[in-house]
């Protein structure tokens, strides 16, 4: 068999086994940063959204003694549009503290070369609100138009929350309850 014949068939076989969206760090990357006179804020939330403008950058005018705005990205999400679960699962551990997560599993359609971008949360009135961000993979990569299944789990911040119950919305559609039968402390 011709060599590049084998690694054709090594390639079509093996392409639909590997997901090509991968999951930022948000832990790392979600502090404000000053460094050189510039200020990088990762995630302001608006009434609207969670993490509604990323990446938001100003530098400092020593001579105004303002702050100049150099650069931000809006990331609006629409419901219906974008990332589009297949199911959103709610997880309530037995263990102390109660742990609360979220399993988002689908498919990445309609790219699989798409990356997860940042997961944001809040709790508006016993609300959690979830925005999981999708941005578009590097355009180095060539990518097949494949689908590919995904799940991420996201956990949210429950603890020291009074018991009682609380609902979540994930990217403003899915949504559901779950019950704190204690308060969450140690």
């Amino acid at each position: 068999m011709h060599p590049l014949k084998a690694f054709l068939i090594v390639i079509t076989i093996s392409f639909p086994l590997i997901n090509c969206a991968f999951s930022q760090n948000t832990l790392i990357t979600g502090y404000p940063t000053y460094h050189d006179g510039i200020l990088t804020i990762p995630r302001v939330d608006t009434d609207a959204q969670a993490g509604n403008f990323q990446d938001t950058t100003f530098q400092f005018d020593s001579v105004t003694n303002t702050w100049r705005l150099l650069d931000y990205k809006e990331t609006v999400i629409v419901p219906g549009r974008g990332l589009v679960p297949d199911t959103v699962e709610i997880i309530v551990t037995s263990s102390s503290p109660i742990q609360v997560f979220l399993k988002i599993s689908g498919f990445t359609s309609p790219s699989p070369c798409n990356e997860f971008g940042q997961i944001n949360q809040r709790l508006e009135t016993n609300k959690f609100e979830v925005t999981m961000h999708v941005v578009p993979g590097s355009s180095d990569i060539t990518c097949a138009a494949v689908v590919v299944p995904y799940e991420k789990i996201i956990p949210l911040a429950v603890y020291g929350l009074p018991a009682g119950t609380y609902g979540y919305s994930f990217n403003g559609e899915h949504t559901g309850t779950f019950s704190l039968s204690v308060d969450n402390t140690l």
